[in-house]
C-alpha cells in the first residue's frame, strides 16, 4: 500500500523542474492524459508522459459521475466557453477510478489530489478525496531527499 498523488496543471508551474525530476515524482505522482495536454509547452513535459493516466471507458463514467452533481450553469468547476476546468473533472473521476481499481486487492493504494483550485478541491471534498497543496506537496519532495 503506498500513497500516490494526481497532480493537476496549476501544481506543474509552481514546482521547481528538479522536483518533477525526482524519484519520488516518479513513484508516487501522475498527471492525467487531460493535464498532460495542458502541460505540452512545460519544460518537463516528457517526465511527465511517463507518469500519465490513461483515459479509459471507467474513467469516462466517472467523469459522469462528478458531473452529474454540477448544477447546470454552476461554471466554478468546469467553464466551457470560458475555456477553463476542461481537465476539472477527470482529475476527480481518474482517482476514483484509481480506487475502483483496487477495490478488491487486500492492501490498496490510496490517492490524493494536489491541486490549488478550489473548486476542484470542494468537488473533491464531496466524493471524499483527500487533497493537499502544491506547496504541501514540495515539502513531501524536498523531505524525501534527505
Amino acid at each position: 500500500m503506498e500513497t500516490r498523488y494526481l497532480i493537476d496543471n496549476n501544481v506543474l508551474n509552481t514546482l521547481r523542474r528538479d522536483h518533477i525530476r525526482t524519484d519520488f515524482f516518479r513513484d508516487y505522482c501522475q498527471v492525467t492524459t487531460d493535464i498532460l495536454w495542458e502541460a505540452r509547452e512545460h519544460s518537463e513535459q516528457a517526465a511527465l508522459a511517463l507518469h500519465s493516466r490513461p483515459h479509459t471507458p471507467g474513467l469516462l463514467m466517472r467523469v459522469r459521475d462528478v458531473m452529474d452533481t454540477v448544477e447546470a450553469g454552476d461554471t466554478r468547476l468546469i467553464d466551457l466557453y470560458g475555456n477553463k476546468g476542461a481537465a476539472d473533472p477527470g482529475l476527480i473521476a481518474s482517482i476514483l477510478e484509481a480506487v475502483d481499481e483496487d477495490v478488491n486487492k487486500l492492501l490498496s493504494d490510496s490517492w490524493i489530489l494536489v491541486t490549488n483550485d478550489q473548486a476542484v478541491a470542494g468537488k473533491a471534498a464531496e466524493f471524499d478525496v483527500t487533497v493537499i497543496t502544491p506547496i504541501e506537496l514540495a515539502k513531501l519532495i524536498d523531505d524525501s531527499l534527505l
